[in-house]
């Protein structure tokens, strides 16, 4: 049948991570954009930088290769020595912007519960795609969790009140709630790069 057909432009883009050498999709990988000066590397999350570019999964192991004695220490080569770390960092910040960008967005078409109250009541009309609860948040953020797991909501950790409330101006947030499905599947993915990275994996 036509819509089981799949076209050369509907296959997936795969890139060959600059650390361990493995073919991936494109959207496994982050790709990294060699610059003449300092920082002299830039994290494209969008893929729209120009300039030499190299793709690497989003772990320890494979950012320290690349870095160390892979493609991105080769197309650094003349250019500047760049700590792993200092890449690590530099991925979680922009997957960290990409959060906040996408929380922002659903903020804006109504599509975010922001406190207690409001996910209490949005969970109890049964909505919500993913809850966000503080690292540092206790007592009814567990009790929310405990809720939206209960109605099949996906929930995630993420970043601390002062944080959270610091994007929405406010001075604290415990807890939001997503009600857009597609911009929950973005932050899940977003989170689950910066979960990889944090391992030795």
């Amino acid at each position: 049948m036509l819509g089981e057909m799949t076209t050369a432009r509907e296959k997936p883009s795969r890139r060959m991570c600059a650390g361990c050498g493995q073919r991936a999709a494109a959207d496994e990988l982050e790709r990294l954009v060699v610059g003449p000066s300092a920082p002299f590397v830039a994290v494209d999350l969008g893929r729209r930088l120009g300039g030499r570019g190299v793709s690497v999964h989003p772990t320890r192991r494979c950012v320290r290769s690349a870095t160390v004695r892979g493609g991105l220490r080769r197309a650094l080569r003349g250019v500047a020595q760049i700590e792993p770390e200092s890449v690590e960092r530099m991925i979680v910040a922009q997957l960290e912007q990409r959060i906040v960008g996408l929380l922002s967005s659903a903020w804006r078409r109504r599509r975010l519960a922001l406190g207690g109250e409001a996910v209490r009541a949005a969970l109890q009309a049964n909505l919500g795609d993913l809850l966000i609860r503080a690292e540092d948040s206790r007592g009814r953020g567990e009790e929310l969790v405990r809720a939206a797991r209960a109605l099949g909501c996906a929930t995630a950790t993420w970043g601390t009140k002062a944080s959270l409330g610091d994007a929405f101006g406010r001075s604290e947030l415990g807890v939001l709630l997503l009600t857009d499905r597609g911009i929950a599947r973005a932050v899940l993915d977003c989170l689950s790069h910066i979960e990889t990275l944090s391992e030795d994996g």
